[in-house]
């Protein structure tokens, strides 16, 4: 196999997206979650813990008789004040990860990734997951994330050791408030710290996804085949084509007033027909072995064959095939026409 050396032409990367074949780092979405969740708890932990407070005090308060219709409203209280405490939090995150993932990979629907795989139960393709450099990335990923977690929980243990003895001495609600403050500190240290290992797995996605479509020469030119069609099939069509263009101009010629040569290496077919155009156009015209074809068969059809090189050439540069000519060639052309119009009323005369 031809080494992949070419980067990704747009249509590949636009294909592999149609597949879901996109770049994305996970490691950013749990990045930002952590972080937006940690944020939200340091606002929402006071509200939090008032309806939590209301709820235990509902349910130890409850003195209603016990009947189908009491139990039915505790539950349905209990569950609306649950609600009421966990839906910031799950919503929050369904936000974060839902904006997470349109800032990556933008607005993508396919079904294409849900489609079972075969080359996923090859042993071999197994085997370069579990070895693979993918794997050794994910491996130094968790550890760097362990070592952060237990570096920044090492920290906030040291920086508050002298304080732990007193916690003894304080209320239930203070020792909880001081907790509550180094846990906080405690998550908003490794969340920060988590981004960096984003920042890194982000960059080495889009080095892994832009590697994985990269593009061999076979590869190139299979997809220009796609793209612009087979070469060899263009290339006969365009021949074929040429014949056609070349077979029609030459029946054309028979219609020629006059052809108009250099003598040898160009040749013009001009005719004058009011119905048509007002002024001369051009029914044919050719180069070297086109222009000899042209004389030959002006002589078949028995056409006026007239050397003028210079008229010739301008001809041939300037107009195309059923053009008119310009009006800086319209008096050399209506000499030409003339003397063909002359030599024709002579050879009728004499016939």
């Amino acid at each position: 196999m031809s080494e992949k050396k070419h980067p990704a032409t747009s249509k590949r990367k636009e294909d592999a997206r149609k597949k879901g074949q996109v770049f994305k780092s996970q490691e950013v979405i749990s990045a930002l979650m952590l972080l937006g969740l940690v944020a939200l708890l340091k606002f929402w932990i006071p509200a939090m813990l008032l309806r939590m407070e209301y709820l235990f005090t509902y349910v130890l308060g409850f003195s209603s008789e016990w009947t189908e219709r009491s139990a039915s409203s505790l539950m349905v209280n209990i569950l609306w004040l649950g609600i009421q405490i966990m839906a910031p939090i799950f919503g929050a995150g369904f936000m974060i990860a839902l904006i997470s993932n349109y800032i990556q990979v933008g607005f993508l629907f396919t079904g294409e990734s849900m489609k079972p795989q075969i080359s996923r139960l090859s042993l071999i393709s197994g085997a370069k997951r579990m070895f693979g450099i993918k794997a050794w990335v994910e491996l130094a990923k968790s550890l760097m994330k362990v070592i952060l977690i237990g570096y920044f929980l090492y920290g906030s243990v040291r920086d508050r050791l002298h304080i732990y003895p007193a916690l003894q001495q304080l209320s239930v609600e203070q020792g909880a408030t001081f907790l509550g403050q180094a846990l906080m500190e405690l998550a908003w240290n490794i969340s920060l710290s988590f981004l960096g290992i984003a920042a890194f797995d982000y960059i080495y996605q889009r080095w892994e996804h832009e590697k994985s479509l990269r593009m061999s020469d076979e590869d190139l030119k299979q997809e220009y085949k796609q793209t612009e069609g087979n070469p060899e099939l263009k290339s006969e069509l365009k021949k074929r084509q040429r014949a056609l263009a070349m077979s029609r101009m030459m029946q054309d010629l028979k219609t020629a007033d006059v052809v108009v040569t250099n003598p040898t290496h160009f040749a013009v077919a001009l005719r004058y027909d009011l119905k048509v155009q007002k002024a001369p156009y051009v029914v044919a015209k050719g180069q070297d072995q086109v222009a000899l074809r042209m004389r030959e068969l002006a002589k078949e059809y028995d056409l006026v064959i007239m050397e003028n090189k210079p008229l010739a050439r301008a001809l041939y540069a300037q107009v195309d095939i059923g053009q008119g000519i310009p009006a800086d060639l319209y008096k050399a052309v209506a000499e030409v026409l003339a003397f063909v119009y002359r030599l024709k009323k002579k050879k009728s005369l004499r016939a």
